[in-house]
């Protein structure tokens, strides 16, 4: 997707849309093709995650797959976000049904959603794969357009629930070792080569002090370790996914993956430093 980000560079952006108080216009285009698993590429993924590739497609290959279509909806002409800039926010995943790996999906990618948000605008890319004539899998990507609007995000209600929850104690069932390289090695598998993960000349140029772990890694190996620690304990397949991005995990890095207000039905997840004082990212899976 090197050709993508070149793209990306000479981008024009709407800057009065994204200056004024109502949300900015989205395009309507919808982007599809029809997308066939190799499961040489596969198989690489699925090592890169440390996912046993016999137990069903990992929840987030799909998306990663599709990367490239769901790149060419944000470089939409009449798109007024940037491509270079854009932080990946949040994420959800929903296996609708059963995916086959032996057939193909027909991806159809959009832009969703706008909405306001205390440091900009965030705004949603839907990802619809369909099997047999049904959807089988959504995915929506969310990402923050920093800029300094007149608009104000509403503030969030507290969720006393969620509060409570997150008082009680979190069990560590996995640590990772994120290598320096891990960025250019899981680009070569994903595609994904934004400067800011390759390495530390580029991630300073676009202000980071070293590169950064991609995002749909560290969730990617947040989830394998989730599966990996239920083994024998009766939790049937993933269903949903919901992540919110933190902080970044700089390379190299030592992380942590923590669970914790697990019921029969669903679990939540954090990702942290070695020292458990920094999350990186937060999840809840439903299974």
């Amino acid at each position: 997707m090197l050709r993508e980000y070149t793209r990306a560079l000479f981008k024009r952006v709407d800057a009065n849309q994204l200056m004024q108080f109502k949300p900015p216009t989205l395009p309507q285009r919808i982007y599809t093709k029809t997308l066939s698993i190799d499961n040489v590429h596969y198989s690489e993924y699925c090592q890169e995650v440390d996912w046993p590739a016999s137990d069903g497609m990992h929840p987030l290959y799909l998306q990663t797959l599709s990367l490239p279509l769901q790149m060419q909806c944000l470089l939409d002409k009449q798109s007024p976000f940037p491509l270079l800039g854009l932080i990946h926010s949040a994420n959800h995943v929903s296996m609708e049904r059963e995916c086959s790996l032996s057939e193909a999906f027909e991806c159809r990618v959009r832009f969703h959603d706008v909405r306001p948000h205390q440091r900009g605008w965030e705004v949603d890319v839907l990802l619809e794969a369909w099997q047999s004539g049904k959807v089988v899998y959504r995915a929506t990507s969310s990402y923050l357009v920093k800029v300094k609007a007149v608009h104000v995000a509403p503030r969030v209600a507290s969720n006393e629930a969620a509060d409570e929850c997150y008082t009680q104690e979190k069990a560590l069932i996995s640590e990772l070792s994120a290598s320096s390289n891990t960025g250019r090695r899981y680009a070569k598998i994903s595609g994904d080569y934004n400067p800011i993960h390759i390495s530390g000349v580029s991630a300073k140029a676009f202000g980071f002090k070293k590169p950064i772990a991609h995002g749909m890694w560290t969730l990617a190996r947040a989830v394998s370790a989730f599966v990996a620690h239920q083994e024998n304990s009766g939790v049937s397949h993933i269903t949903d996914i919901r992540c919110q991005f933190k902080k970044p995990v700089f390379l190299p890095n030592h992380i942590h993956i923590l669970q914790h207000c697990k019921t029969d039905t669903e679990a939540l997840i954090d990702v942290t430093n070695e020292e458990e004082t920094v999350t990186h990212l937060a999840m809840s899976v439903s299974f």
